[in-house]
């Protein structure tokens, strides 16, 4: 189970949206970031891949509620301005909230619902990276990342794989991953299936076993806002995947 909590008009909330808005801006610098699917989509279309090559995907588990804080705020810290230096601090670790009449604390990672911990967490990850490629003697072919999800070509072997993937796993207690190999020439990342044709990496949309093509009913009284995020979601899908885009738009309005 994962603690999600709201943390609007918490204590913290409006410095937290500030910090991360002061941070945001740091994030996102590295050659492995990937903004979105359809970014991802960019960087892999000119792409050559090997017969030997091995199209690979991990996760980290619950990577918000794994984040190493103390790290996590040396790292904040290094970043800003001096004068700020005690507010990250503060705001990571005031995870307290009141729930059917006990207050509880989450001792571990960045809070879910904090708009801080998704700042937080890209940031981590970005220091964590580079310390487990750099730290490894193989190298990846490609290594791009969104979040907790990356995405690998490796060049080296299902042995060697399997080494880095417990090297992975060694770099930080608190940040463990699974690992997904290519089954049938194919690999799901994020809501895209990467498939390896002909030297190169084409793609479609995926949608996973227990998807059920249900969304927010146009009547429900959720904010316009999220409603507007559904339809443009599913647009930008159907126009990114230019050979599958007329039954994907089938898909989306049938």
């Amino acid at each position: 189970m994962r603690p999600i909590v709201s943390a609007v008009n918490s204590p913290c909330h409006k410095i937290a949206a500030y910090i991360a808005k002061a941070l945001t801006p740091h994030v996102g610098q590295s050659d492995t970031f990937v903004r979105d699917s359809r970014h991802f989509v960019e960087l892999i279309e000119n792409i050559q891949v090997q017969e030997t090559d091995l199209l690979v995907g991990f996760d980290v588990k619950s990577l918000s509620t794994k984040v190493p804080v103390p790290e996590t705020i040396e790292l904040i810290n290094a970043i800003l301005p001096a004068d700020l230096a005690n507010i990250p601090a503060v705001c990571l670790t005031s995870t307290y909230f009141f729930f059917d009449g006990s207050f509880y604390e989450q001792l571990e990672g960045a809070a879910m619902g904090s708009p801080l911990s998704p700042v937080v967490a890209n940031l981590y990850m970005e220091h964590f990276e580079q310390k487990a490629i750099n730290s490894f003697e193989l190298k990846p072919k490609t290594f791009l990342r969104y979040v907790d999800d990356t995405f690998v070509i490796w060049p080296l072997g299902v042995d060697n794989i399997n080494r880095f993937l417990a090297h992975l796993n060694f770099v930080h207690p608190s940040i463990q991953y699974t690992m997904e190999v290519e089954n049938n020439n194919t690999l799901p990342f994020l809501d895209v299936l990467v498939i390896r044709k002909n030297g190169s990496l084409g793609h479609t949309v995926y949608r996973k076993p227990t998807h059920t093509d249900r969304y927010l009913n146009a009547d429900s009284h959720h904010h316009p806002a999220q409603k507007q995020a559904v339809l443009s979601t599913l647009a930008n899908r159907a126009i990114k995947s230019p050979t599958k885009n007329t039954s994907e738009l089938k898909n989306n309005t049938s």
